[in-house]
């Protein structure tokens, strides 16, 4: 197969066009047009006034490093970084879920007010989102291995004032620090894999990173109630220390990617500084709204300024990339990813599969305490019925699209088990079958597992190099941006479900005020004095949160059937074939070849 020359020397200047770089896409374009062995379809997005500011972005790809060996076969040094990025980001989505279940208990110890109470998590969620293209911005500037080391350290300290807290404002200080460095860990992890892997390969190990962090994210909550009642909270922090730590030396030492060495003062210049603003504004406005709401009331005048304006601000985004385009900048998220159907198919499938797994990754813990009784630690082994076959499976599937370049296959697939899977867990009630629950997680395991790399390996596809860490990093901003929202959604219909059952529990004799407890998204910390019911008022309990739960699940099996149905809206290709490449190395055109619909 014919390829690219391969760009090797470095530039004099990181944020000039280079003429080697010139050299190699009118190559790649001789190439295309003289011979049919790969006939990229054209895009929107490959336009010639987009492929001449493509070559003017900051790239930190010229005179990359990390060659893999012959075959394809990445040399140890490499597959030692990816397991230390892979360590990394699933800290980062462990953190994301852990701490809601130890909460109370965390409040217990500092007598967390009710005003801050809702943000020692949501604090991890709002900095973690609104940052993420800023990070990848950064890393195109300056390199991706000095940011990602940055973002890992960023994200250490914010562990380590989270475990000496002594009060709770340090404490929602130190969360708020912990999901910014998160922010950088989501997005950089996924950009430094695209970096060292083609992209027939890189599914593979997207597969891998994928299953890591749904297998976090699964477990996450039932190790924050483990680490509370039977160690204390602070293991929910003391844990990261350690394995942050081994993973920035081992970065530092194995991640060999080009650094651009950009003058500061330059590459901050460069920088698209209205956009950063715009985004992280639109993002912290609507999601201080709607965090303010759900512990309120949605009508109250400051909620309503706060989602209104940031909804604007989010609509006025696009504006501020034209702009910035239209004067010869950088976009943080440039305006050609997003001209083409099926990137924009690949992100609203990555919107409704975040809404739907945060959902279950909420819910089910609950489900179990609650409804059924169990402990945290039981808990946790019904919920490894959901991650050991993710983990199994996003291995494997990651594994067919390396071997036959297919993926959307593979995604919709997984999209229609996901959606099967939500739509039996509606049949649940509050008796406990053990094989029925066990064949329904293993069915939304089986489900979730291709979703985490596919839709990513789907907009890469289309993308030019140039364009990859400001693609993954806006893939990685929709992911969270989703699932925070669809989390603080969820529990404000859950929420307001259970109100409308509250009399019902007081006229079983529940205390008025254990009731508003139970109804006021306090249930899951309040298992102990459940028990201590009589058996009529347990079941009243049960059958009240089973009520509400059956809802929630009707409305997220919608959404998982609306990411099926946007999935077909994604371009069947089919990954290039040469493996002799690394994501680098692949030139600056998409990544896939034109596929028959068969």
């Amino acid at each position: 197969m014919l390829k690219t020359p391969n760009v090797n020397s470095d530039p004099t200047d990181p944020l000039e066009i280079t003429s080697q770089t010139e050299h190699a896409s009118h190559a790649a374009k001789h190439i295309s047009s003289s011979t049919t062995t790969t006939a990229v379809e054209p895009h929107e997005i490959n336009e010639k006034k987009d492929e001449e500011q493509a070559t003017t972005t900051p790239r930190s790809s010229v005179g990359y490093k990390a060659t893999p060996s012959r075959h394809g076969r990445p040399p140890i040094r490499v597959i030692v970084a990816f397991i230390a990025l892979t360590l990394s980001i699933s800290l980062v989505a462990l953190d994301t879920v852990l701490i809601p279940t130890a909460l109370p208990t965390i409040s217990q110890s500092f007598r967390i007010p009710d005003s801050l109470y809702a943000w020692t998590g949501s604090a991890y969620l709002l900095t973690n989102a609104a940052s993420i293209p800023f990070w990848g911005k950064l890393s195109d500037v300056f390199g991706r291995k000095s940011i990602i080391l940055t973002a890992n350290a960023v994200f250490l300290g914010g562990s380590i004032i989270c475990a000496v807290s002594i009060n709770a404002p340090m404490l929602v200080a130190g969360r708020a620090i912990q999901g910014l460095g998160g922010g950088g860990v989501v997005v950089l992890v996924h950009v430094c894999v695209s970096d060292l892997f083609s992209i027939r390969h890189r599914s593979f190990y997207m597969g891998m990173v994928g299953a890591a962090w749904a297998v976090a994210s699964a477990l996450g909550p039932v190790l924050g109630g483990i680490f509370a009642q039977e160690l204390t909270w602070k293991w929910c922090f003391y844990i990261n220390i350690p394995i942050v730590t081994l993973s920035i030396i081992v970065l530092y030492f194995t991640l060999e990617l080009h650094d651009p060495r950009t003058p500061l003062l330059k590459g901050l210049a460069s920088v698209d500084w209205v956009g950063i603003a715009t985004i992280i504004s639109a993002a912290v406005l609507l999601l201080v709204g709607l965090q303010i709401g759900s512990g309120g009331s949605y009508g109250s005048p400051l909620v309503i300024v706060l989602i209104v304006v940031g909804s604007v601000i989010f609509i006025a985004f696009p504006f501020s990339q034209w702009w910035e385009d239209k004067r010869g900048g950088s976009p943080i998220m440039p305006l050609r990813i997003f001209r083409d159907m099926s990137n924009l198919s690949a992100l609203g499938v990555c919107a409704c599969d975040a809404l739907v797994f945060n959902s279950v990754a909420y819910f089910l813990p609950l489900y179990f305490q609650i409804v059924l009784g169990r402990s945290p630690a039981a808990t946790g082994v019904l919920m490894l019925a959901i991650a050991i076959p993710l983990a199994i499976v996003s291995l494997v599937s990651g594994h067919f699209m390396a071997k036959t370049g297919r993926f959307l296959e593979v995604l919709q697939a997984g999209l229609f088990l996901m959606t099967l899977g939500v739509g039996l867990l509606i049949s649940f009630n509050a008796s406990f079958d053990l094989g029925k629950i066990i064949g329904v997680l293993v069915v939304i395991g089986i489900g979730f597992g291709p979703n985490f790399g596919a839709p990513l390996i789907a907009l890469q596809a289309r993308i030019q190099t140039c364009d990859m860490a400001t693609g993954t990093a806006a893939f990685g901003f929709v992911r969270m941006i989703s699932g925070a929202i669809g989390l603080v959604l969820s529990q404000v219909i859950f929420q307001y479900l259970t109100v409308s059952y509250s009399d019902r529990l007081v006229s079983s004799g529940i205390p008025r005020d254990f009731a508003k407890l139970l109804v006021g998204g306090e249930a899951i910390s309040q298992g102990v004095q459940i028990s201590d019911l009589t058996e009529f008022q347990q079941e009243v309990v049960h059958q009240s949160f089973m009520s509400a739960m059956r809802r929630v699940w009707i409305l997220y099996t919608v959404v998982g059937a609306l990411g099926l149905l946007i999935s077909f809206g994604i371009k069947r290709t089919k990954l290039r074939q040469d493996p002799s490449l690394t994501g680098l190395e692949e030139g600056g055109s998409p990544a896939a070849e034109q596929s028959s619909s068969t």
